[in-house]
């Protein structure tokens, strides 16, 4: 279902409501690049004639592809675990990517099947919303200044985001199954809380390095367990260290 609607948030995470927190663990941890760390992209080139109506105090020129932190923490790394015997929310509110700086905000939306996600403008120029999905009904859709598009998304997949009018915009969507969901901040860190006591591996995608998965990580009730994750340009699929 696609619904355009003319009218005048980042999630990091997002797991199954809990019925007791004290039956309940989490799993903390940060995701690092491994060996020396390659330059950073150059920045985007964006002529002031083609940025006319993006709110300027918004534009970055930032390369998003890879971004890896003074201490090697990696962003924009989703990580997912399915809990068996946990049944899956979908949130009632519209998932949102914003339209924002001539950017899509956050870069990496995570979204669990069934939900509504909304791809808002902020900004006070037109945008074209264009999704090369391949299991869910692709889009492109222009999005006034002001305006919104809600789709829900029932099938799970990466799904890249484009903007015709502004060829430098670029984002991605993960349509997930899992049942608790992070996206790793600037830092690499990330939470995954509200697990059940047992021993989980952690499924790790990123939009430049591909896909892989953690060492089993062991999670105790009412305890934080801690994983650290190595990723790198010739290892994708390295293993962390497990902690308890």
């Amino acid at each position: 279902m696609i619904t355009l609607t003319v009218l005048a948030a980042t999630v990091l995470g997002g797991a199954a409501t809990p019925t007791n927190n004290d039956e309940l663990g989490s799993i903390s941890g940060k995701v690092t690049w491994e060996g020396e760390k390659p330059d950073p992209r150059p920045d985007i080139t964006i002529e002031e004639k083609a940025s006319q109506g993006c709110i300027h105090d918004a534009i970055s020129t930032k390369d998003e592809t890879l971004l890896i932190g003074a201490d090697g923490g990696v962003a924009n790394v989703v990580m997912t675990i399915e809990a068996d015997g946990v049944e899956r929310t979908i949130p009632t509110d519209p998932i949102v990517v914003d339209q924002h700086g001539c950017r899509f905000d956050p870069h990496v939306q995570v979204v669990p099947v069934g939900a509504t996600l909304r791809f808002a403008n902020s900004d006070e120029t037109n945008h074209n919303v264009h999704t090369y999905a391949k299991k869910n009904q692709a889009i492109n859709k222009n999005v006034a200044a002001a305006g919104e598009l809600d789709q829900v998304l029932d099938k799970a997949e990466v799904i890249d985001i484009k903007c015709d009018i502004h060829p430098w915009m670029k984002g991605y969507v993960v349509v997930t199954d899992a049942t608790h969901y992070a996206v790793t901040g600037a830092d690499g860190s990330f939470k995954l809380a509200g697990l059940p006591p047992g021993d989980y591996t952690v499924s790790w995608w990123h939009a430049e390095l591909g896909k892989g998965k953690t060492e089993s990580v062991t999670v105790t009730a009412g305890a934080e367990a801690s994983l650290m994750h190595e990723v790198s340009a010739e290892k994708k699929a390295s293993k962390g260290r497990r902690r308890r």
